[in-house]
């Protein structure tokens, strides 16, 4: 019996110390974050062979706190972070492959072109820059001509443009939120409709 309340204790610590951890996908997290994640479910596999909680709950304790260290003194230091977390590397700068950081990262031109194509990119030409980030992650700028147009920049032409249809036709029907702020029709309502 006592075999099963250890187990349980230490699942439920190890529990709240990944809670404490952080929040993040694998796919999202850095190098150490793995290192201390596969180290505690280690540690965890082993304490419920051997029976020493009080042991197996102080190391979990202290890979936690490391983490949370680190990740504290990356925010403080640059070079803490470059060396524990790791920075982004550029693989494309104005539509070229930099071939060079491509070697340094062990990955091949596929590999780039299947993560462009999850993108929904297409040509390398199209991307400004794109680095591969801390966590794996493809970010990427694409250049102006392959941007998709947003809504802000669309809203500038169509406001000047509604703008002079508003001074040079008087006939314009107004939509109908435009009655809703205004509080009243601006147009007569046809006598079978009242």
């Amino acid at each position: 019996m006592q075999y099963i309340w250890e187990a349980l204790v230490i699942l439920f610590i190890g529990f709240c110390l990944l809670r404490i951890a952080g929040k993040k996908t694998v796919a999202e997290m850095t190098g150490i974050e793995i290192v201390t994640l596969l180290s505690i479910a280690s540690v965890i596999g082993h304490a419920v062979t051997d029976g020493e909680l009080l042991q197996t709950v102080l190391t979990l304790s202290v890979f936690v706190a490391l983490l949370i260290l680190i990740q504290y003194l990356a925010v403080k230091f640059n070079w803490i972070e470059k060396v524990f977390m790791g920075r982004a590397t550029l693989i494309i700068q104005d539509g070229k492959i930099r071939t060079d950081n491509l070697k340094k990262l062990r990955m091949s031109v596929d590999q780039i072109e299947a993560k462009l194509r999850e993108k929904g990119i297409s040509l390398f030409t199209d991307v400004k820059t794109a680095t591969i980030e801390m966590n794996g992650g493809l970010g990427y700028e694409l250049k102006k001509h392959a941007k998709p147009v947003t809504f802000g920049e669309l809203e500038e032409p169509l406001s000047r443009q509604n703008a002079s249809k508003a001074s040079g036709q008087t006939g314009q029907r107004p939509s109908l939120f435009e009655e809703i702020v205004q509080g009243d029709h601006t147009q007569k309502i046809p006598k079978e409709l009242e």
